[in-house]
């Protein structure tokens, strides 16, 4: 599957970089799957003091990211379907959203109280 993957960028120095990539991702099944497979063939920013976190998303939150962990945590509900995600012509879009250094626990308990639409 094809993938259209961007990220924000951590400081100004970083940002002279496209951070846009259309990359091939390996086959998966599942979100976890996918996250697993886009992690690997996109590396994140890595910041001095080892704490950055991220939050995957695809119109929906996905997982969180934390430069301390060693395996991303899926925020999602095991349920939600590859279908419910933001694609186009085919192609899928993931964005990963850079929490500076906030403590990747808070933003797990953020994202777990999300709620983006008002009718479910």
């Amino acid at each position: 599957m094809k993938a259209y993957v961007t990220r924000d960028s951590v400081a100004a120095g970083d940002d002279t970089d496209d951070h846009s990539r259309t990359i091939v991702l390996p086959d998966f099944d599942d979100l976890r799957g996918l996250v697993t497979a886009v992690t690997g063939a996109y590396p994140l920013a890595c910041i001095s003091g080892g704490k950055a976190t991220w939050v995957l998303s695809s119109g929906i939150p996905i997982a969180v990211i934390a430069q301390e962990w060693s395996a991303p945590l899926l925020v999602c509900g095991e349920a939600t379907g590859l279908s419910e995600l933001d694609a186009k012509a085919g192609v899928l879009g993931l964005h990963f959203s850079y929490l500076a250094q906030i403590p990747p626990e808070q933003a797990v308990a953020v994202l777990k109280r999300l709620s983006l639409r008002a009718w479910r």
